[in-house]
């Protein structure tokens, strides 16, 4: 009897384990998905996007005259849609948080949640305009 509860504790002990390791594995994949709904790209994809693409000075900061110039070199039927998304100076007023003139993909994507890139619709047509090959 005693050899029987010892096994049964061993096997509870385990199936612990091995379900704490399923939770760990679980939450990796949320945070960056294996493939993106094209239909609806995640905000951390496409930050993760629009610095490769866009900051063409790597310092970690969209600058509004960055994005001024990916804008021009968009065709003019991009520049349409991304009408929707509003002018230069309202991406800048809704990304940049703490309006120093530049959007910190560090500081200002993490506090603008509500505000910046924050509906499917927003980021498919962000993606499509800017970096529609992405996958990073």
């Amino acid at each position: 009897m005693r050899s029987i509860s010892l096994l049964l504790f061993i096997s509870i002990a385990l199936l612990g384990l091995l379900g704490s390791h399923t939770v760990v594995a679980e939450e990796k994949t949320c945070e960056k998905p294996q493939v993106e709904d094209p239909e609806c790209p995640s905000r951390p994809h496409i930050i993760r996007c629009a610095g490769h693409y866009l900051d063409t000075n790597k310092n970690g900061l969209l600058e509004k005259a960055e994005l001024e110039k990916a804008i021009d070199e968009l065709s003019w039927f991009s520049r349409g849609v991304l009408k929707i998304l509003g002018s230069v100076d309202k991406i800048m007023y809704k990304c940049d948080h703490d309006q120093d003139g530049a959007i910190s993909i560090d500081h200002d994507m993490e506090h603008n949640k509500e505000t910046c890139l924050s509906n499917c619709f927003k980021r498919r047509s962000f993606k499509s305009a800017f970096f529609p090959e992405c996958d990073l």
